[in-house]
């Protein structure tokens, strides 16, 4: 997250593809998985965030040095060796959480046109990060070990050095070249040939780049080099159901696992398993100066994503950002759910799981029948969803433990079947069957003894689409606005919008006054600057869950303070 936030603007023109990073030539077409920021944000988006960012990562090194230091006064070691481990650690937590700084992290050689990818050779994961400046990180680094008064092991492969550090299971490697910088974690006394591998001196036979993989996804989703990634659940599951291979070989060598074990029949059916979802894609949409937005998917088999999409029932305004603190809400129809979790069942009973390892899978279907048994209230299946919105609160005080004076919120119940809710309401409440609602839209002030402070005054309306209740000045007219409004298209999931500058600064004022029993004063405080940086530093959050003929669709977009 740090990285893509300060790896910044670039010259290269905004419209280069994915696939034409030159970091690209070292991940095989077959990777399990990839994450890359290949094109560094844009210049008046890294102007805008640069400042913001650097005061977020003042909080963290704030926050590391605090970690730090409640960690030598709780060790196991004399009082007369912490004050000079605690001198020792100050030297070498200053450069470190120097690194913690837009400026330190440059003096490092990650600046502004750094770019960095996450991948797997194989299953072992890799990071390669493009630096600005390899000497600069060179020279950073062994200042570091040189305060630290110890210094990483070092090795050859054909004549090149690397770092590395671990034990008899597992080796951390840190190799430079020139301006490129590898990180892994992979099992120690791996072969010669794996290390190259991975390090990137041999490359692979076919990359991702020439595979088009990324073009392909970058057309069906409209992800950017910006940030484009996969994991490819299918691909991990063929590692273990087939021989593997290279590096894969020794990894599930030295984990001592064998897929000759597994009989035919469990290959066959674990593979069916991960055809069901065989990848979760994920990258940003679109990226400027006023908005960032991403989607992720997790992609899924045709008869399961169009069985999915016939799950959600509309539901006035959901999916809409309604302004105000936060809004969220959901949409489900039971009938079709029941539909689709028989037909599911069904597909089971049909074709059972032979394989003794899938048994208590298998088993389920019978238990699923016994809930599928179960009655409900034929109300229940009239009932389409909900939504939420919180528009104001006002007054209060978190510190002084004061609560707020009054609280402006909606709340919408879909339903086809309004005027029956009523009913049922009005026999447990005579203030309810006094009001004489109808199904025109209309607001009615609604009377309860139950009403207290600070909800002083709510008013109900329905129409053909649902029941609504508002409370707090201005309610009847928030209410009929939100009755009258349209569902989202494709009709939403789930959807949360919140005003996320306020968010952040009350779980910062929160944080202080209710502070983690075991936190020190220094951890309690950084958490708070770190909470108030990301409240200067975005504007109000959306997250939606979409079911499509893909899969299950996530976009989320993030509004930056101006």
């Amino acid at each position: 997250m740090l990285l893509s936030l300060v790896a910044a603007c670039s010259k290269k023109p905004d419209e280069m593809p994915a696939a034409d990073s030159p970091m690209l030539q070292y991940v095989a077409a077959d990777t399990p998985y990839l994450f890359g920021v290949l094109r560094p944000m844009p210049e008046d988006l890294a102007d805008k965030l640069e400042p913001r960012v650097d005061k977020l990562l003042q909080g963290y090194q704030t926050l590391v040095r605090a970690i730090a230091v409640d960690g030598l006064e709780s060790a196991d070691i004399a009082d007369d060796e912490v004050e000079a481990s605690r001198e020792h650690a100050a030297v070498i937590l200053d450069k470190m959480a120097n690194l913690f700084s837009v400026s330190g992290l440059r003096n490092a050689g990650i600046g502004r046109e750094s770019t960095f990818a996450i991948y797997g050779v194989g299953l072992a994961p890799v990071l390669r990060i493009n630096l600005t400046d390899g000497d600069a990180f060179e020279r950073t680094f062994a200042e570091i070990e040189t305060d630290a008064g110890s210094k990483m092991s070092t090795a050859q492969i054909d004549n090149q050095d690397y770092r590395f550090a671990g034990d008899d299971e597992a080796t951390f490697i840190l190799a430079r070249f020139g301006n490129q910088l590898v990180a892994t974690v992979i099992p120690t006394g791996i072969s010669d040939d794996s290390l190259r591998r991975v390090l990137g001196l041999t490359k692979p036979e076919s990359s991702i780049a020439d595979s088009g993989k990324l073009e392909q996804m970058s057309k069906e989703y409209g992800f950017t080099a910006h940030g484009i990634g996969f994991v490819d659940f299918r691909r991990i599951a063929d590692t273990f159901l087939t021989e593997p291979t290279g590096i894969n070989a020794e990894l599930l060598e030295r984990a001592e696992f064998n897929s000759v074990s597994l009989s035919a029949v469990c290959k066959a059916e674990f593979s069916a398993l991960a055809d069901i979802a065989p990848r979760l894609l994920t990258g940003y949409t679109e990226l400027n100066a006023k908005r960032i937005a991403s989607n992720t998917v997790l992609e899924l088999r045709s008869d399961i994503a169009s069985g999915l999409t016939t799950l959600t029932a509309p539901v006035p305004g959901l999916g809409s950002d309604h302004g105000g603190l936060f809004s969220m809400g959901m949409s489900i129809d039971l009938l079709a759910f029941r539909s689709f979790y028989e037909a599911r069942l069904d597909a089971m009973d049909a074709d059972p799981f032979e394989c003794g390892l899938l048994s208590d899978l298998q088993a389920g279907v019978a238990q699923g029948r016994m809930v599928l048994e179960q009655p409900l209230p034929p109300v229940a299946y009239s009932l389409k969803g909900f939504l939420a919105v919180v528009d104001d609160v006002q007054g209060g005080n978190v510190a002084a433990k004061v609560p707020p004076s009054s609280i402006d919120m909606r709340f919408l119940l879909a339903t086809d079947n309004a005027a029956g809710l009523v009913a049922m309401g009005s026999i447990f409440s005579p203030e309810l069957a006094a009001l004489n609602l109808q199904a025109d839209g209309k607001p009615v002030r609604f009377d309860s003894p139950l009403l207290q402070a600070p909800v002083e005054q709510a008013w109900l309306a329905m129409n053909g689409s649902g029941l609504a209740l508002a409370v707090g000045d201005g309610g009847d007219q928030r209410l009929s606005s939100m009755l009258a409004a349209k569902a989202g298209d494709p009709v939403p999931f789930y959807a949360m919008h919140m005003d996320a500058k306020r968010y952040y600064a009350f779980v910062a004022e929160a944080s202080e006054i209710q502070p983690d029993q075991d936190a020190s004063p220094e951890v309690t405080q950084a958490t708070r600057d770190i909470m108030l940086g990301m409240s200067d530093l975005f504007d109000r959050l959306s997250l939606v869950v979409n079911f499509t003929e893909r899969g299950v669709e996530m976009p989320s977009v993030v509004t930056l303070a101006d």
